[in-house]
């Protein structure tokens, strides 16, 4: 038996971004429940929530969802309905590393390594047995109200992302709950997941089931080198996690993030929870702006994967949003005063003549 290693961060109690929230609001208005009625007693609003770069302590996360459940009535699968509102977008840089990832074995250690960079509230363990790969959401430390559904938010909320990165997801073999649900909820979630789950009578958590033999099958936009560069990123960003940061680091983070779709001026305000013309002054008051952000990413991504000798010119200008090569190229000399191709020249020289200890 295999065991990955435990989550970076072995409890839920850590600030988050108030996405989460966000989910969670967008989630009531589907539903006809008011943003107010949401965010009830957390001492947040609509307008706070489009404070760029916003942290939010896991107890007002926890509060919302309190008051969307209330809310919301008598749904028998809403812990569904809202984990299935999380999409690779969602998590930021910590998405796109999920997305760059080659395999689902590097997904798994990428969202161990970067556990606090998601919206997880359940203790998640992963371990290989022979032919299977069990993935288990545990519950023990959370609080007894919300418990049951934070595990299965969580659930449906990995479903939706694997759902993302494998084409056509990633089929379940057995989906064990914890006792205490009701059979309206199991058949409920059993047609979402496309499998009849089964019940067990020790706790409240979850555990998952899939083949081993999926673990090492190449992910559609899976990179070595796009990989390595989010992660970076995003030690970057767990590192400071706990510190306000400027907006302009922010935003930079939401173009790498965005680079692929088209990272416009729009597309990251969008993002961020304000209007282009806002985001435009707080960059103006740090003295940057919105191209020179997107210039310095695209530069220092295309070195970066550059120097390491797996993508080509062509394959690069794809991951950093350009339509064609020819702008890639034009870009890079532009900004350089040099080459894509020549300055690949040039590292590789650079290593050779360095001295191998």
């Amino acid at each position: 038996m295999t065991t990955w290693d435990d989550p970076a961060v072995p409890h839920w109690d850590f600030p988050r971004s108030a996405i989460g929230i966000g989910v969670l609001v967008e989630a009531g208005e589907r539903l006809g429940v008011d943003a107010g009625r949401v965010l009830q007693g957390i001492a947040l609003s609509t307008a706070d929530l489009a404070t760029p770069d916003l942290l939010v302590a896991p107890d007002q996360e926890l509060t919302a969802i309190r008051n969307l459940r209330a809310a919301a009535g008598d749904r028998p699968a809403l812990a569904a309905e809202v984990g299935a509102a999380y999409r690779l977008t969602t998590f930021g840089i910590f998405g796109y590393a999920l997305l760059s990832s080659p395999t689902l074995r590097d997904v798994i250690a990428v969202t161990l390594r970067f556990i606090d960079l998601s919206y997880i509230f359940s203790t998640i363990g992963v371990e290989s047995t022979g032919d299977r790969i069990v993935v288990r959401l545990a519950d023990t430390a959370l609080p007894d109200d919300v418990r049951e559904f934070l595990v299965d938010r969580d659930l449906f909320a990995i479903h939706s992302v694997l759902g993302e990165l494998v084409p056509g997801g990633v089929p379940f073999t057995e989906i064990t709950f914890g006792g205490g649900r009701s059979p309206g909820t199991l058949t409920a979630y059993g047609a979402r997941l496309g499998l009849a789950p089964s019940e067990s009578d020790h706790g409240t958590g979850v555990t998952m089931v899939f083949d081993a033999a999926r673990l090492d099958e190449p992910l559609p936009q899976g990179s070595p080198a796009a990989v390595t560069v989010a992660e970076a990123m995003c030690r970057d960003l767990a590192a400071t996690r706990r510190t306000r940061g400027p907006v302009s680091s922010r935003v930079r983070v939401e173009i790498a993030g965005r680079l692929t779709q088209g990272a416009s001026m729009s597309s990251v305000a969008a993002g961020l929870g304000v209007s282009p013309r806002t985001l435009r002054r707080h960059l103006t008051d740090e003295g940057t702006s919105f191209q020179r952000l997107l210039d310095d990413v695209r530069l220092e991504l295309a070195r970066r994967m550059l120097a390491t000798g797996l993508l080509s010119v062509e394959d690069v200008a794809l991951r950093l949003g350009y339509a064609e090569a020819s702008s890639f190229i034009h870009a890079f000399r532009r900004l350089t005063g040099d080459t894509p191709h020549r300055a690949v020249v040039a590292s590789r020289a650079r290593r050779s003549a360095t001295p191998r200890a």
